[in-house]
């Protein structure tokens, strides 16, 4: 129940001061105080270091893709069962149940790439896992792979660890993107382990100079112990396996709600004193004088953090990222103009032959037909190259995405210089509309009403050259159709690009208001300020949360 109040009087604060980098993560802990008995035991790192093949053996079932390129496209969760199956769950909210085999293509990067099936995550429910108990195990796609999205699929999962292992390859043990994931997690858990893979192409001795690197290399990084468990799905596996259940697994479930207790904490009192240095900031700020906070404001605002600045720069992202999209689109679309135009040749002549009555009644029969077939292969096409129109809007995504990036990152530097404060910034997660079916529009077969003139064109006689009239039409309603096409979905792009544009802006406007609001307030609120923190601190102390953060 304290830990309830905290956590509301957290959440009501970060609402109320506007802290817009803390909604993220409120809403994350949020969903954790409701969670069932579940604890996530994600099992992390970079591109091949082993972590696919790893699961596979502890849980003994080869069912996740593994190889030299990045396989993993989305979030892999496993946990026991009563018989074995998997579900997908999609980001539009539906799901489907799918057998064990078939999760390759959802999962795997070359049956799904780019996730373009918009796969949110797969759940594996699997026989023979009672070990487990309530630790779903989460096998998450590579960081630092070429795949920019699988990066952000496991970063969009920090908040819901509970418990982590970190999966290095001997091959190039502790680099900076380890040490990073690690600083980018500890908010996150009491619990990080080091998963040491491939230990079977090294000896001992090399094994303990590797272990004795990166333990003495954590340790000048953070203040924290880490424990190293070797691995190896080739050399004493089971042994392996053995000392993972028992120093990870088995604690956890022999007391499981002192640990599911713990993790919260943990991740309360994480956000407790990222929400109070927020607030230390607005109190240090306000005894300021109204001169003094107006030079911190130029200070930490400078050219490259600049609303004007970021604008016009983002105006010409734009402007760039929209430029030759038309020509892209068309490219993708004009080499199927001669197959279709083929196709619906030859299924005409065979439909054709069926049509029966006079000029005006074919014409109208030939205008049907056309818009049916048209519309059902214009859609087909659409379809069919769905994937790289994605393709387009995910480019820009990227652009956006630097680019707010390379502003949080300057802001958050700007803030270290400045005040000596480090503070988090909250990640963005673009989103866009999807591509749904093309409207297709078939004109009138005649420029003329000559069809109207029906009766001076007996069909017994005038009905194979009006047959070959129809049928060059198909090329013309084919040409125009795919250039109408391209039109639209170019549109679409364009408006999924813009509305993305104004995502990034209303995010960056944001973290310039949090900060801005915090250096404006004035000297009236130093009080309420001090109040505040107060009450957090006793509400934290209330909740046995002191000295709590490992």
């Amino acid at each position: 129940m304290d830990k309830s109040v905290l956590y509301n009087k957290l959440k009501q604060t970060i609402e109320q001061e506007a802290i817009h980098v803390l909604k993220s993560r409120s809403k994350l802990i949020g969903e954790y105080l409701e969670n069932g008995n579940t604890i996530n035991f994600a099992v992390l790192g970079e591109f091949k270091s082993g972590k696919s093949s790893f699961l596979n053996s502890f849980i003994g079932k080869d069912i996740l893709p593994t190889g030299v390129i990045p396989i993993t496209s989305v979030i892999t969760r496993i946990s026991k069962g009563s018989r074995n199956k998997a579900i997908v769950y999609f980001s539009d909210g539906y799901k489907k149940e799918i057998l064990v085999s078939n999760i390759e293509h959802y999962i795997n990067e070359s049956k799904n790439p780019n996730n373009y099936k918009k796969v949110d995550y797969v759940e594996i429910k699997l026989e023979g896992l009672d070990f487990l108990n309530g630790i779903p195990l989460i096998d998450t796609p590579g960081l630092g792979s070429f795949l920019k999205h699988n990066t952000k699929t496991t970063k969009q999962w920090f908040g819901r660890i509970g418990l982590a292992i970190i999966a290095i390859s001997p091959e190039r043990p502790l680099g900076e993107n380890e040490v990073n994931l690690i600083r980018a997690i500890i908010d996150e858990t009491p619990e990080i382990a080091i998963l040491l893979t491939k230990t079977d192409l090294y000896d001992e001795q090399e094994i303990s100079n590797i272990e004795t690197y990166i333990l003495s290399s954590l340790k000048s990084e953070f203040t924290k112990e880490f424990r190293i468990f070797r691995y190896s799905v080739k050399k004493k596996t089971n042994d392996y396996n053995k000392l993972i259940v028992e120093h990870l697994i088995d604690p956890i479930n022999n007391e499981f709600d002192l640990k599911k207790e713990n993790i919260l904490n943990h991740k309360l009192h994480s956000l407790a004193q990222q929400c109070i240095g927020y607030l230390d900031l607005a109190r240090i700020s306000s005894v300021h004088t109204e001169e003094e906070r107006e030079k911190l404001k130029s200070e930490i605002f400078n050219r490259m953090i600049n609303y004007n600045f970021i604008a016009k720069e983002m105006a010409l992202v734009l402007s760039d990222t929209l430029n030759g999209i038309r020509d892209k689109v068309l490219g993708i679309l004009l080499p199927e103009q001669d197959m279709v135009q083929k196709n619906l040749t030859t299924r005409f002549k065979v439909d054709y032959n069926s049509w029966n009555g006079n000029l005006y009644k074919r014409t109208r029969f030939f205008e049907q037909w056309m818009k049916v077939e048209l519309s059902k292969v214009m859609a087909e096409i659409a379809d069919k190259h769905k994937k790289e129109f994605e393709n387009i809007v995910d480019n820009a995504v990227d652009h956006f995405v630097f680019f707010t990036s390379s502003f949080r990152n300057g802001l958050k530097g700007r803030l270290k210089k400045v005040l000596d404060i480090d503070m988090p910034i909250e990640i963005h997660d673009l989103k866009y509309p999807t591509f749904n079916k093309p409207n297709i529009f078939v004109r009138w077969t005649f420029d003329s009403h000559i069809d109207l003139l029906w009766f001076l064109f007996p069909m017994g006689i005038f009905g194979k050259i009006f047959g070959r009239y129809f049928e060059k039409q198909i090329h013309y309603e084919t040409k125009i159709n795919i250039y109408r096409l391209t039109s639209e979905i170019n549109n679409r792009i364009s408006h999924s690009i813009r509305h993305i544009k104004k995502q990034s802006e209303k995010y960056i406007a944001d973290e310039l208001s949090t900060i801005e609001n915090i250096l404006t307030n004035p000297t009236t609120k130093s009080s309420y300020y001090d109040n505040l923190i107060i009450e957090i601190n006793k509400l934290i102390t209330k909740a046995g949360l002191n000295g709590n953060k490992l």
